[in-house]
Protein backbone atom coordinates (compact mmCIF):
# COMPACT_ATOMS: atom_id res chain seq x y z
CA UNK A 1 0.00 0.00 0.00
CA UNK A 2 2.94 2.44 1.26
CA UNK A 3 4.39 2.00 -3.13
CA UNK A 4 1.26 3.72 -4.70
CA UNK A 5 1.29 6.05 -2.67
CA UNK A 6 5.34 6.95 -2.73
CA UNK A 7 5.04 6.43 -6.43
CA UNK A 8 1.66 9.22 -6.24
CA UNK A 9 3.72 11.75 -4.46
CA UNK A 10 6.97 11.55 -6.50
CA UNK A 11 4.83 11.81 -10.06
CA UNK A 12 2.81 14.84 -7.94
CA UNK A 13 6.28 16.79 -7.42
CA UNK A 14 7.53 16.01 -10.96
CA UNK A 15 4.26 17.54 -12.46
CA UNK A 16 4.02 20.12 -9.95
CA UNK A 17 8.03 21.10 -10.74
CA UNK A 18 7.56 21.29 -14.68
CA UNK A 19 4.25 23.65 -14.42
CA UNK A 20 2.76 26.21 -12.73
CA UNK A 21 -0.96 27.99 -12.96
CA UNK A 22 -0.54 31.68 -13.26
CA UNK A 23 -2.91 34.28 -14.06
CA UNK A 24 -2.96 35.25 -17.86
CA UNK A 25 -4.43 38.54 -19.47
CA UNK A 26 -7.25 38.43 -22.01
CA UNK A 27 -4.95 39.74 -24.77
CA UNK A 28 -2.64 36.65 -23.75
CA UNK A 29 -5.48 34.59 -25.63
CA UNK A 30 -5.53 36.04 -28.80
CA UNK A 31 -1.98 35.16 -29.79
CA UNK A 32 -2.20 31.84 -31.71
CA UNK A 33 -3.20 29.26 -29.73
CA UNK A 34 -0.79 30.03 -27.35
CA UNK A 35 -2.84 28.25 -24.24
CA UNK A 36 -4.77 24.98 -24.47
CA UNK A 37 -6.62 24.99 -21.46
CA UNK A 38 -7.85 27.92 -18.95
CA UNK A 39 -9.83 28.12 -15.53
CA UNK A 40 -11.72 31.37 -15.39
CA UNK A 41 -13.15 32.01 -12.33
CA UNK A 42 -16.72 33.89 -12.35
CA UNK A 43 -18.14 36.31 -10.08
CA UNK A 44 -20.20 33.59 -8.03
CA UNK A 45 -16.78 32.24 -7.46
CA UNK A 46 -17.15 28.76 -9.66
CA UNK A 47 -14.42 27.73 -11.72
CA UNK A 48 -15.27 26.64 -15.31
CA UNK A 49 -12.71 24.92 -17.62
CA UNK A 50 -12.44 26.09 -21.48
CA UNK A 51 -10.24 24.53 -23.43
CA UNK A 52 -8.98 25.74 -26.47
CA UNK A 53 -9.97 29.22 -25.70
CA UNK A 54 -10.21 32.52 -28.13
CA UNK A 55 -10.95 36.09 -27.44
CA UNK A 56 -13.40 37.36 -29.74
CA UNK A 57 -13.89 41.11 -28.50
CA UNK A 58 -15.30 41.35 -24.87
CA UNK A 59 -16.14 37.54 -25.19
CA UNK A 60 -13.84 34.31 -24.16
CA UNK A 61 -14.85 31.40 -26.28
CA UNK A 62 -14.39 27.65 -26.14
CA UNK A 63 -15.13 24.22 -24.95
CA UNK A 64 -17.00 23.61 -21.76
CA UNK A 65 -17.85 19.71 -21.30
CA UNK A 66 -17.55 19.10 -24.87
CA UNK A 67 -20.22 22.08 -25.93
CA UNK A 68 -19.27 25.28 -27.23
CA UNK A 69 -19.68 28.05 -24.16
CA UNK A 70 -18.92 32.05 -24.29
CA UNK A 71 -18.19 33.81 -21.52
CA UNK A 72 -18.15 38.03 -21.40
CA UNK A 73 -15.00 39.36 -20.16
CA UNK A 74 -16.57 41.33 -17.48
CA UNK A 75 -18.18 38.15 -15.68
CA UNK A 76 -14.75 36.72 -15.53
CA UNK A 77 -12.60 37.76 -11.94
CA UNK A 78 -9.93 35.54 -13.19
CA UNK A 79 -8.68 33.70 -15.70
CA UNK A 80 -5.46 30.91 -15.41
CA UNK A 81 -3.21 29.03 -17.29
CA UNK A 82 -0.98 26.11 -16.61
CA UNK A 83 2.46 27.46 -18.03
CA UNK A 84 5.49 25.79 -17.91
CA UNK A 85 7.93 26.23 -14.99
CA UNK A 86 11.47 26.06 -16.40
CA UNK A 87 13.40 27.53 -12.90
CA UNK A 88 11.06 24.46 -11.01
CA UNK A 89 12.22 21.85 -13.65
CA UNK A 90 15.56 22.71 -13.05
CA UNK A 91 15.34 22.80 -9.45
CA UNK A 92 13.98 19.51 -9.10
CA UNK A 93 16.29 18.03 -11.90
CA UNK A 94 19.56 18.96 -9.22
CA UNK A 95 17.55 18.15 -6.07
CA UNK A 96 17.11 14.42 -8.03
CA UNK A 97 20.45 14.37 -8.91
CA UNK A 98 21.56 15.43 -5.64
CA UNK A 99 19.50 12.73 -3.98
CA UNK A 100 20.85 10.11 -5.97
CA UNK A 101 24.14 10.66 -5.68
CA UNK A 102 23.87 11.04 -2.35
CA UNK A 103 22.21 7.76 -2.00
CA UNK A 104 25.56 6.41 -4.23
CA UNK A 105 27.88 7.92 -1.95
CA UNK A 106 26.04 6.76 1.36
CA UNK A 107 26.07 2.34 0.29
CA UNK A 108 29.66 3.44 -1.06
CA UNK A 109 30.61 4.33 2.62
CA UNK A 110 28.79 1.70 4.31
CA UNK A 111 30.87 -0.46 6.73
CA UNK A 112 29.06 -3.74 5.40
CA UNK A 113 29.48 -3.29 1.72
CA UNK A 114 32.04 -5.27 0.43
CA UNK A 115 32.45 -7.86 2.87
CA UNK A 116 29.92 -10.40 2.36
CA UNK A 117 30.49 -13.90 1.61
CA UNK A 118 30.74 -15.28 -1.72
CA UNK A 119 28.50 -17.99 -2.15
CA UNK A 120 29.30 -20.36 -4.75
CA UNK A 121 30.01 -23.97 -6.29
CA UNK A 122 34.15 -24.87 -6.11
CA UNK A 123 34.15 -25.48 -9.93
CA UNK A 124 36.66 -22.35 -11.14
CA UNK A 125 38.10 -19.69 -9.28
CA UNK A 126 37.61 -19.06 -5.83
CA UNK A 127 37.33 -15.15 -4.62
CA UNK A 128 38.10 -14.63 -0.90
CA UNK A 129 36.33 -14.91 0.92
CA UNK A 130 34.21 -17.96 -0.03
CA UNK A 131 31.75 -20.16 1.20
CA UNK A 132 30.07 -23.29 -0.51
CA UNK A 133 26.14 -22.37 -1.29
CA UNK A 134 25.76 -26.16 -0.44
CA UNK A 135 28.03 -27.54 2.36
CA UNK A 136 27.22 -31.20 1.67
CA UNK A 137 28.19 -31.73 -1.74
CA UNK A 138 30.24 -29.39 -3.59
CA UNK A 139 28.94 -30.64 -7.00
CA UNK A 140 25.55 -29.93 -6.24
CA UNK A 141 24.80 -26.26 -8.33
CA UNK A 142 23.60 -23.32 -5.96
Amino acid sequence: MLKPLITLAVLSAVAAGCHTVRSVQPAQLTSGRSVDRVWVTLGDQSTVTIDLPELYGDTLTGIVYGEPQRIALSDAKAIRARRSAPARTLALALAAGALAVSGFAYMQSRPDVGTARYCGNSIGSRPAPFTNCCPVQDTVPC
